[in-house]
Order: structure tokens, then C-alpha cells, then sequence
């Protein structure tokens, strides 16, 4: 194992998490050109991250079957797993879209705007299937990775970054379709064409695992095994999300709420492309830690990994280059760029953050220790939310104490991952163990 040897694996999963984060980049610029680009954004904005809410069951699912896909058996238990966890995140997407749920939840519980809600609720009904792709998608991306095949994750970004961006472009060239709805429509087929991809190119993988029996002496992955180690993820997961909501309800509340509405999502995809290479982290962790020697390796490269990150963000923030990407690349509305200015120079820590945060609970899921996961999302996601809140209550601006609180949770929570890794780190020596010796017997 050598630093070139984890830096060409995570490469490829780095890219496809850039990708991702640049598909959202790019629709905004759309959306920034078209009539009504303030209520439109905020529109886009909430549209998205409900989506993600909903959909947070099945983003783990990566990390799940990746850890626990083996052989024909296990995959088997998996795959019917991974179908349950569909259904029901396509039926709350479903409710939300067309019931009055989406009015509650964005008027009674966030305080949002009535024009904006309207705009919301076309893409809402559009992103209905959305979570269900990505939940097919992500555990046949577990699969491919544990086999070493990152490159065709990476190329599965890549198609869907065309595909988003070439629909986007598309419609808000030709259409005066509205911008949340031009956003909707992007997401919807990219994320489709990327699934069969994903699909198409997993048979392999998926062929080989149904050919290998279940070892001599080794128990049965049953359903309840997998909801027991998947459960707490999927909790991490929606809890993670649940910090969107929290701050856009803070957001809500100030006296610029339309404006500080449409800033948040333009600040938010910043951070993320920032944190994309820390968040691809944790799948390279979960499949090379697999000894001492190893695990140095990784964390001495989680380290550098993470400050690099921050130091990234810190250029992009405090030189000419934001202004140059809010203006003349998004063509974001005027009065949105000191708030964005404001919220990205405040959230410099968090690439760092990420990526320790990653290694942390790669090495968790190794032990199986999920739940010390959950607990320390948990504990993060009171103090952002303390801080958020409590920031605007003592007049800060919603902007600066979204970043501060995210800040905030965030090393809180490392703090306490890091805690329980020292009080597990017996049963990662297990861990390497058991991959060991397997290939000693061969």
C-alpha cells in the first residue's frame, strides 16, 4: 500500500462526487438566466433537498452492500433488501408530491413563502421516481467498488453530468418552462441514465458474487443482519439531511427570507464541491483498510486529503475567484453575492472536517459500530441547529450562522467519532483479522 496506490483509488470516486456536486452548479446557472431567478432558485433549492430528505434511506446503501456483499447469499439478502427500502421511499415521494404534505411541510413547518411553495410543488411531482433510482444505483456502486472498479462510477458521473447538463441547457434555451421545473426535468433523466449504466456495467461484478457459495463455517447474512447495520447509517443519513431544513427555517425567519433563500442554495453547492473529495473518502477506507500497515497509510493521507480541501475553499473564498464564478459563470442576481461571500468565508473548516469525519466512520462500519455513527450525527445536528437558531435570535445574520453552525456540529461530531473508534479499535483489529486469514487458507 503507498500514497500513489490510495490516490489513484480515490480519484475516480472523488470525480463522481465533483460531478454530482457540479450538476447542481450548472442547473443554477440556468435557472440564474430565466425569468423570476430569485423565486425560481429558492424554489430549486428547497425542491432539491426535500428530494435528498426523502431519499436519505437509501443513500448508504453504498456502504452496506459494499461492507457486507460476499457471495451469492449475502447478495441475494441485499438485493431484496435494497427493494424494500425503494418501495417506501418511492411512496413518501409520492405523498409528498401530491398531497397536501408538501404544503405542511414547507408552510407549517419552515415558514416559506406561499409563491415559493407553488414554484416547489411541479418538480416535486417530477422527482417522484428519483430516490428509487439512486437507491438501485448506489448498491450495485457498492458492488463495483468493492471489486476495485471505481472508474466506472466515474464514468457513470460523467454520463449523468451530460445528460443533466445537456437537458438543462436544452430547455432553458428553448422552453419557457419555469427554472425549478427545467431543474427537475435534468434530474430526473440524468439520474435515470446513470442507473442503467450503473446497471449495465455491474453484471460482472453481480455474476461473480451469485457464483461464489457461502464459505464453509460462515453464517448467513439474514434481513435483520442488514437492517441492523444499515438502520443506523440511513438514521445518520436523514439526520445529515435534516440540517437543510433546520437552516432553511432559520433562513425563513429573517427579514430578507426570499433573498436569503435563494443565497443558501448557490453557498451550499460551493461547500459541496469543496467536501466532494473528503465524502468519497469513506468508500476507499472501507475497501483498503484491510491491515496495520494499511491503516497508516489512510491516515496519514486523511490528513493531507482534508487540509488540502480547506485550503482550496480558502483561496476560492477570500480571492477575486468567487466573485468571478457568482457573476460571470452563475450570473447570480446582484444582491445575492455578499451573502454568498458572507457564508463561504464562514464554512472554510468544513472540507477538513469531512474528510476526517469519513475516515472516522469508514473505520466505525469496519468494526461494525454503526451506531456510534447515528449517536455522534445526533449530538452534531443539535448543536447546529442551537447554534443556527440561536445565532439569528441574537441578530446575527442567517447566512453566518448556518455557516458557523454547520462549523460547530460538525467538530463536535468528530469529536465524538473519534472517541468511539479509540473504544472500538479492538474490533477493527478483528476486522483485519478475518480478511487476513481467509487468504492464508487459499
Amino acid at each position: 500500500m503507498t500514497y500513489r496506490k490510495v490516490l489513484l483509488f480515490w480519484l475516480p470516486l472523488a470525480l463522481s462526487w465533483l460531478l454530482m456536486t457540479f450538476e447542481g452548479l450548472w442547473i443554477q446557472g440556468v435557472i440564474g438566466r430565466k425569468p423570476d431567478a430569485e423565486t425560481q432558485l429558492a424554489a430549486f433549492g428547497l425542491m432539491f433537498s426535500l428530494s435528498v430528505l426523502i431519499e436519505t434511506p437509501v443513500i448508504m446503501l453504498l456502504a452496506t452492500s459494499n461492507a457486507l456483499s460476499r457471495d451469492r447469499q449475502s447478495f441475494r439478502t441485499l438485493w431484496r433488501f435494497m427493494m424494500a427500502v425503494n418501495i417506501v421511499v418511492r411512496a413518501i415521494a409520492v405523498l409528498m408530491a401530491f398531497t397536501p404534505l408538501l404544503d405542511f411541510y414547507l408552510g407549517a413547518l419552515l415558514n416559506v413563502p406561499g409563491h415559493i411553495i407553488e414554484a416547489t410543488r411541479p418538480g416535486m411531482k417530477i422527482m417522484t421516481l428519483w430516490g428509487a433510482f439512486i437507491g438501485y444505483r448506489r448498491f450495485h456502486q457498492g458492488i463495483i467498488i468493492r471489486a476495485g472498479n471505481t472508474r466506472y462510477v466515474a464514468a457513470g458521473t460523467v454520463i449523468r453530468a451530460l445528460v443533466s447538463g445537456s437537458v438543462a441547457l436544452g430547455l432553458g434555451a428553448i422552453t419557457a418552462i419555469a427554472g425549478a421545473v427545467v431543474g427537475a426535468i435534468a434530474l430526473i433523466f440524468s439520474m435515470a441514465a446513470e442507473t442503467l449504466y450503473t446497471y449495465i456495467v455491474s453484471r460482472p461484478d453481480v455474476k461473480r458474487l451469485l457464483s461464489t457459495p457461502l464459505g464453509a463455517g460462515k453464517r448467513a447474512l439474514t434481513q435483520r443482519d442488514a437492517m441492523r447495520f444499515h438502520l443506523p447509517l440511513a438514521a445518520t443519513s436523514v439526520i445529515t439531511i435534516l440540517v437543510s431544513p433546520v437552516i432553511e427555517r432559520g433562513l425563513a425567519s429573517m427579514p430578507d427570507a426570499a433573498q436569503s433563500l435563494a443565497a443558501w442554495p448557490v453557498i451550499f453547492t460551493i461547500m459541496l464541491i469543496t467536501r466532494s473529495g473528503g465524502m468519497a473518502f469513506q468508500e476507499v477506507v472501507i475497501s483498503l483498510d484491510e491491515s496495520e500497515e494499511r491503516h497508516r497509510v489512510l491516515r496519514n493521507f486523511t490528513i493531507r486529503l482534508g487540509l488540502a480541501l480547506s485550503l482550496i475553499m480558502t483561496f476560492f473564498a477570500f480571492t477575486p475567484a468567487i466573485r468571478i464564478y457568482l457573476s460571470a459563470i452563475l450570473q447570480v442576481p446582484p444582491q445575492l453575492h455578499e451573502l454568498a461571500l458572507l457564508g463561504a468565508q464562514a464554512g472554510i473548516l468544513l472540507p477538513l472536517l469531512t474528510t476526517l469525519q469519513s475516515y472516522l466512520r469508514a473505520l466505525l462500519m469496519l468494526s461494525h459500530k454503526t451506531a456510534a455513527i447515528y449517536q455522534a450525527i445526533v449530538i452534531g445536528f443539535v448543536l447546529t441547529a442551537a447554534t443556527v437558531w440561536g445565532g439569528i435570535a441574537l441578530g446575527m445574520h442567517g447566512i453566518l450562522a448556518a455557516s458557523i453552525g454547520l462549523t460547530i456540529g460538525m467538530s463536535v461530531e468528530l469529536g465524538y467519532l473519534y472517541l468511539s473508534y479509540r473504544r472500538g479499535h479492538a474490533a477493527l483489529r478483528l476486522h483485519w483479522q478475518s480478511v487476513v486469514a481467509p487468504s492464508l487458507g487459499n
